[in-house]
């Protein structure tokens, strides 16, 4: 690949400029005037010019390219845009401009009508969260209780709701990845979902839901960088974070997973090197074979997948998944006729090493195993606005429900 001279240089100048950039994001709140995100649509042939793309400007990947979709979403920096743009025309990469600013995209998904009259129809800070919870558990004492899983790497509870009295157990968590506000806040939705239209259920079943599994991330999110995903652990780099979702310790630090600790995969020194995934790890762990079904949701692309998302092979069990996966894809149809895709991690959206689904289904033995991308494709991204919040967590908590069903009938068993 033959790259203009003021391309390199620039490049150059970038990465003496990247520890700065670093400080500056530690002592004030980034500002994204400016910054575009892209979607670009790359031959296989052409994902090495991506790379490189990727690595001297900087680029945030938002969705990572996928086989089945064929294409990738980036966020690139205001400074970067013409040279990103430019190199893409000049290797006749086709991309759209999928969000224009998105400082202004992320004040927009503040601005909602339902302030003073749904508290479920609106994002939420860890505070508000923890409060919340303390005061729903109080109002449902009879079937609702909070429960703490572990401890942050800054000290934070990881806290939770216990909802339900049955032997069997679904256990549900957002958050690990801190940006992606909309699965934190469809947590949410669920938990008041079940008390007030399928409490009968809860004498069958216990249901663990876990809103904010990265609880400093999201603090993060709310105070310094609304576009941080890792953890906050500088785990001995001059980068801040791993990213929790690879740092499982079924297939570790393989493809999908990066070395790099500045990228947004990094995997970590080694597996199960953060507070939050040791969290996760032992208290399910703790629960044994209780755990019939359990979901990590995330977002976006709108997809519902199970393992593996390190390898193609397929698990032992996608017979059984792969039917309750096209039932839920027909029940979240059904609520807002959205279209989600179904099918392995790897093969439906991208393949991923480290992951949750992957230790909880092979490790833990929890054949249920699966992961969501909720809304949307792509116009919002990660700054989906406050007014489809009420409808993702409809069509989510469709979903979710077809999977309670799988454990009632035995099929997670």
């Amino acid at each position: 690949m033959h790259e203009g001279t003021a391309f390199i240089n620039y490049c150059k100048m970038w990465k003496l400029l990247i520890p700065l950039a670093l400080f500056g994001v530690a002592v004030a709140k980034v500002d994204y005037t400016g910054y575009r995100v892209l979607r670009a649509y790359p031959t296989p042939e052409q994902l090495n010019t991506i790379e490189t793309l990727k690595e001297k400007y900087d680029l945030d990947i938002w969705l990572d390219y996928g086989k089945a979709s064929g294409y990738m979403d980036f966020m690139v920096r205001p400074v970067f845009r013409s040279l990103v743009e430019e190199t893409l025309d000049h290797f006749r990469i086709p991309y759209e401009i999928f969000i224009e600013d998105v400082e202004e995209a992320s004040r927009a998904q503040l601005q909602s009508n339902t302030k003073a009259t749904d508290f479920y129809g609106n994002y939420h800070t860890l505070e508000e969260i923890n409060n919340w919870m303390d005061e729903f558990a109080s109002t449902h004492q009879s079937t609702v209780s909070k429960v703490t899983i572990g401890m942050s790497f800054e000290g934070r509870n990881i806290n939770g709701l216990k909802i339900g009295t049955g032997p069997d157990v679904f256990f549900i968590h957002c958050g690990i990845h801190a940006r992606e506000w909309i699965t934190t806040a469809t947590c949410l939705y669920t938990a008041n979902r079940l008390l007030e239209t399928d409490s009968d259920q809860l004498t069958s079943l216990t249901y663990y839901i876990v809103p904010s599994a990265n609880p400093d991330g999201y603090a993060y999110t709310w105070s310094d960088d609304r576009m941080w995903r890792k953890t906050r652990n500088p785990a001995g780099t001059a980068c801040v974070g791993v990213d929790p979702n690879r740092n499982f310790a079924y297939a570790w630090s393989q493809e999908g997973a990066s070395s790099n600790p500045c990228t947004q995969t990094y995997y970590g020194p080694e597996a199960f090197s953060e507070s939050e995934t040791q969290a996760l790890r032992d208290y399910i762990g703790q629960l044994g074979s209780t755990v019939k079904a359990y979901i990590d949701i995330h977002a976006y692309s709108q997809m519902w997948m199970y393992p593996y998302g390190y390898s193609n092979v397929e698990c032992a069990d996608s017979g059984d998944l792969g039917a309750i996966t096209t039932n839920v894809l027909a029940a979240i149809r059904g609520v807002h006729r959205k279209r989600y895709t179904g099918g392995p991690i790897a093969t439906t959206i991208y393949p991923a090493s480290g992951t949750t689904v992957d230790y909880f289904y092979e490790t833990g033995k929890i054949k249920c195993s699966f992961t969501a991308e909720l809304r949307d494709t792509g116009a919002y991204g990660f700054l989906l606005p406050e007014d489809q919040i009420i409808p993702t967590g409809e069509e989510t908590y469709a979903g979710l429900q077809v999977m309670a069903e799988a454990i009632l009938d035995g099929t997670c068993a």
